[in-house]
């Protein structure tokens, strides 16, 4: 989530909360730094995406960046060719030999679209798919077959590339995924914003309707019928456990939450612990650290840009 995406707090799942199903916080002590960023150079981490080897990706949004920092700590940077935009959703391509699919956000029809890094010289991205200047790809994330889906912000659309493709398809469109319309100090809210597969669902957030979005992939790859999932829960990128639990950054909250497959809500973290405008979630894909849940505060509103580290009582999906 970028700044453009706050708004007044609100009740965290109100329904939930009315049938005692929100519990209370869950840990004592909160995340740790583990990347400390500077904000006066525009270092806002907004997505973040780990290899198989534990090397992390963050999206650095307004200094169109992206940093890798490998397992040992050591950090290299890579300048994205946003042309007036920003950087936005990472992630994997385990299809693809681990490369790095980057969301750009530009007004240069040059630059809008995904963008490409090859991870073993993580340098020199190219385009493999274009988007129109108007549209806000925010979350990306694959499915097991290798398709790759981009949460639009502002379209109202989840746009999808097949494996080996050079465009970008609508794959679904709704009013569901659209913005309303309202905004926070002059700033519009997003609709569409993270984004993730699960068997065969796509799970999106809305955070202008605070609902997740359910969207069923039918045998012949075409999107179902979209249904809301969750409601009253203001969520930017988010992660699932194994057992189906969902991890949930709340930006402008500066909460992090947990939602079980029951709809029973804990709140794992706030900015007591240490959390300042967190923006995006990740599970270390590590079999030995798979309960590890990495976590960039991207301090829109804050003073503290950071990626965080926090240990989780619940081991992470593996992602396709």
């Amino acid at each position: 989530m970028i700044r453009p995406h706050f708004h007044p707090v609100r009740l965290l799942m109100t329904c939930a909360a009315a049938l005692g199903l929100l519990s209370a916080v869950a840990v004592a002590s909160g995340p740790r730094t583990v990347v400390a960023f500077d904000s006066a150079a525009k270092q806002t981490p907004e997505n973040l995406a780990i290899a198989d080897d534990g090397t992390i990706y963050v999206s650095l949004a307004f200094a169109s960046e992206i940093r890798r920092i490998a397992p040992d700590g050591v950090q290299t940077a890579l300048t994205m060719p946003t042309l007036g935009g920003i950087t936005v959703g990472v992630a994997i391509d385990r299809h693809h030999g681990g490369d790095l699919d980057v969301a750009v956000r530009s007004p240069n029809a040059a630059a809008a679209g995904i963008w490409r890094v090859p991870r073993r010289r993580f340098a020199h991205p190219t385009r493999i798919a274009a988007l129109p200047t108007n549209s806000f790809p925010n979350g990306i994330t694959f499915d097991a077959a290798g398709n790759l889906y981009i949460a639009d912000s502002t379209l109202g659309a989840v746009w999808r590339i097949a494996p080996g493709a050079s465009h970008a398809t609508a794959w679904a469109r709704s009013k569901l995924l659209s913005p309303t319309g309202a905004s926070f100090e002059n700033f519009p809210l997003p609709g569409a914003n993270g984004i993730k597969v699960r068997g065969d669902r796509v799970y999106v957030t809305n955070t202008a309707t605070e609902t997740v979005l359910a969207i069923p992939i039918r045998p012949n790859g075409l999107a179902g019928q979209i249904t809301v999932r969750l409601r009253g829960i203001q969520g930017d990128d988010f992660a699932f456990a194994a057992n189906g639990d969902m991890y949930i950054a709340e930006n402008p909250l500066s909460k992090l939450i947990r939602v079980s497959p029951s709809g029973r809500i804990t709140l794992i973290a706030t900015a007591a612990n240490g959390l300042d405008n967190p923006s995006a979630v990740a599970f270390d894909p590590r079999a030995t650290r798979r309960a590890n849940l990495y976590i960039t505060n991207s301090a829109y509103f804050g003073t503290h840009p950071s990626l965080q580290e926090l240990a989780t009582r619940t081991m992470g999906e593996r992602l396709p």
